[in-house]
């Protein structure tokens, strides 16, 4: 697939290409990109980049329409009284925002200052390194990541079983026996904490030599349709997995030398599983007790396997036990560090043993001044913010800088957050639109896309199926007036007198006119690591200058390393860490809770992930929001006949939180009865044009921000499983017609 020619301009210069990667989702694809006069002709799929082997979606490849959106914003501008919009220069911006940030911290400290980052913010390092560096100087409390709407449990089991926040096993599919996908749809996602080059064809593979992949969701998605399906109730994936562990140990399917090899504490194992009852865990989950246990023995017995699960299983209210019980069943199952199961990457920059030096990892080392969460790598809970914004008192929060996110649309209980961000003294946005978010700040200052800023995927590489590095120059200038996010955040950083960074010596160095750049930071990091050149030493090793030199990615091996447990591990016995309280308590109140659906909404209602969005945006872009394209709840026939849906309705859905109408509902038995999908990422507002024709509802207006309601070890939020009841609008629109 070739994106569209975005500029026809005759010119006797030759046509560039340019071997990049995609900055839009974790796949982090390679790309080609063809430049003619600093104009993006188009981009196409690398075929020789190491990973992704010649794929790219319609996303990656439809960006340089992003670059070149009419609405993008491409000066900085200024809130005026009346709510409007005025361009102001750089200077202007900077030094008024330097003085209000200056007068709140003079009078509420700068623990009073707050940043959000956003998912973007993963492949730009400039921005990863001086946000966590600025809250490190500023030695605030208010850092949140749009990590704890999704995520926090993952980085929460992985501190305290492997010792590092950012050190992920990652499921070695090319090479199992047997996948087992939990709440997942890499079809559609490409896979997340999982960066799989053609993650349907790696799948695909598994059965093609006689493997087999179970994919278990509410829904029978596009991965479900490829494979073997075994539907779940929202929510149940803790009830699941332990059963599923009760039923191995139970019968004697654990591999007990590997976990006395491997792990340390793992008694805790059996203590937890004791009181579980498959019959209680067959009706939480909606899985008949012979399923379940037949999917454990079968897990148990393949030759090598591996459990895989992200969003579906990490955005309910026992996220963090879910994981956990997903790495223990990896692991007593044999099937750590080893071919075909649950491995560990090879970065080319080591971003966890960095992070871990700096002493950036970490849990519950402080908690929250309102709602007490413990912290999760350094940061804190989204659904937290408005609470810390209205709630007087030391430490309240009076300034957010939202970097790369869209929280007004994004964030459980979004219409709180943006009532609470009204009351903010100074709401500053780094963002390319005019959104939800970016429409209520004082400043809007504009950063450069991925396609114009130097980069390499800091994040993603710590998860590569295949291990490669690449590190690339900006692909074309910079258009209008816009900087890159690091660069503004070092600009405000100088005018309340810190450097954006938190290694020792960081502000002295400051105050002798060193500002280490994050390029600086991040090449001494990958030249004095594993993969490095060590300064000349070793001259085949890598530098910045060396991969930037180099036309594509450098392939470091054919697949994951295996046999590395002892020297990737950060725990100080080198081994995996299993018991800690923390997943007794949650254990003990999973096995408390009631998962009987409340007859005021009796309906379970799910979000829905697309193929051409990208949570919050691209639906700015005309070539991904085409022909019929709307939002559509999905919902079981049995549902629809029992509440009056038909198809192509207009719906109404109801929470105990919100209300919210949606265009259309879409009748399918791919749903589990009693369940509803909703896409999200819809329902826009400000100067995105296309994004706001195209209508939609937004998914969390429906959801909630309660302390009690959140996943409890991470704070993150709960925003899958919601009790909702819904009604067709048919009669109700044909009246108004």
């Amino acid at each position: 697939m070739i994106a569209p020619i975005m500029n026809n301009k005759r010119s006797s210069s030759p046509r560039i290409d340019k071997k990049i990667f995609c900055g839009v989702c974790e796949s982090s694809c390679g790309l080609v990109a063809t430049i003619k006069d600093d104009d993006l002709i188009k981009l196409r799929p690398d075929p020789d980049h190491p990973n992704s082997k010649g794929f790219a979606c319609s996303k990656g490849l439809a960006f340089g329409a992003v670059r070149d959106d009419s609405d993008r914003v491409l000066h900085p501008l200024k809130r005026t009284d009346d709510g409007s919009f005025v361009a102001v220069s750089w200077e202007q911006a900077l030094d008024e925002i330097g003085e209000r940030l200056n007068a709140i911290i003079k009078v509420h400290g700068r623990e009073s200052i707050g940043l959000y980052q956003g998912n973007s913010v993963a492949w730009n390092f400039g921005a990863f390194l001086n946000l966590f560096g600025m809250a490190g100087a500023l030695k605030t409390k208010h850092l949140y990541s749009a990590a704890s709407i999704d995520i926090n449990g993952y980085w929460l089991v992985s501190q305290l079983l492997y010792g590092s926040n950012f050190l992920n096993p990652v499921p070695d599919i090319a090479r199992t026996d047997f996948m087992l996908c939990i709440g997942a749809n890499p079809v559609v996602s490409h896979g997340s904490m999982a960066n799989i080059g053609r993650f349907r064809d790696t799948m695909l593979g598994v059965t093609a030599r006689g493997g087999r992949v179970v994919v278990i969701d509410p829904r029978r998605s596009e991965t479900a349709e490829l494979f073997e399906h075994l539907p779940i109730r929202p929510n149940g994936d803790a009830w699941l997995l332990a059963a599923m562990l009760k039923v191995i140990f139970d019968e004697g399917l654990a591999d007990l030398a590997a976990l006395q090899r491997q792990t340390s504490g793992s008694e805790i194992i059996t203590d937890l599983l004791a009181p579980v009852s498959l019959a209680q865990a067959s009706d939480a989950a909606g899985i008949p007790v012979a399923d379940i246990q037949q999917l454990a023995r079968d897990f148990a017995a393949a030759p090598s396997a591996c459990a895989y699960g992200r969003c579906g299983m990490s955005i309910g209210p026992f996220a963090t036990l879910s994981k956990y019980l997903l790495d223990v069943l990896n692991i007593a199952t044999g099937n750590l560090d080893r071919e075909g199961g649950w491995c560990f990457a090879r970065p080319f920059i080591d971003l966890e043993a960095l992070m871990h030096q700096l002493k950036s990892t970490g849990y519950d080392r402080w908690r929250t001044r309102v709602d007490g969460f413990p912290e999760v790598a350094g940061t804190a809970p989204v659904v937290s913010i408005p609470r810390e914004i209205t709630t007087p008192g030391k430490g309240q929060l009076r300034a957010m800088m939202v970097i790369g996110a869209n929280p007004a649309t994004s964030s459980p209980a979004a219409g709180e957050l943006r009532d609470a961000f009204k009351q903010l003294d100074l709401l500053i946005s780094q963002d390319i639109y005019i959104t939800e978010t970016s429409r209520m700040a004082d400043y809007i200052l504009p950063p450069t896309t991925w396609l114009e800023r130097e980069g390499f995927p800091i994040f993603t590489q710590s998860h590569s199926g295949v291990p490669h590095a690449q590190w690339v120059g900006p692909t074309l200038k910079a258009r209008g007036d816009v900087r890159d996010d690091a660069w503004i955040m070092d600009e405000i950083s100088k005018r309340i007198g810190i450097v954006p960074a938190d290694f020792p010596g960081a502000q002295l160095l400051g105050k002798l006119g060193l500002r280490p750049s994050p390029s600086f930071l991040m090449d001494v990091g990958l030249r004095t690591g594993p993969e490095g050149d060590w300064f000349g030493l070793r001259p085949s090793g890598l530098s910045r200058k060396k991969l930037l030199n180099n036309d594509g990615a450098i392939k470091l091996a054919n697949g994951l390393p295996t046999g590395v447990l002892n020297k990737r591990m950060f725990t100080k016995d080198k081994k995996v860490n299993l018991d800690h309280a923390v997943f007794r308590t949650e254990m003990a109140r999973l096995l408390a809770s009631s998962f009987a659906q409340d007859e005021n909404y009796p309906l379970s209602l799910i979000s829905q992930r697309e193929l051409r969005s990208q949570n919050t945006w691209l639906h700015n872009i005309s070539k991904l929001v085409v022909a019929d394209r709307v939002q559509r709840l999905r919902i079981h026939p049995t549902d629809a006949a029992r509440y009056g849906i038909e198809e192509g309705d207009p719906v109404e859905i109801s929470s105990p939180y919100g209300q919210i109408r949606v265009p259309e509902a879409r009748i399918s038995d791919e749903m589990m009865p009693g369940s509803l999908a909703l896409p999200h990422g819809w329902g826009h507002e400000g100067g995105w044009q296309r994004a706001v024709a195209v209508g939609g509802a937004g998914y969390n207006q429906l959801t909630t921000n309660r302390a009690d309601s959140a996943d409890l070890p991470s704070g993150n939020a709960t925003v899958n499983g919601i009790s909702v009841r819904i009604r067709s609008l048919r009669d109700v629109v044909e009246m108004a017609s």
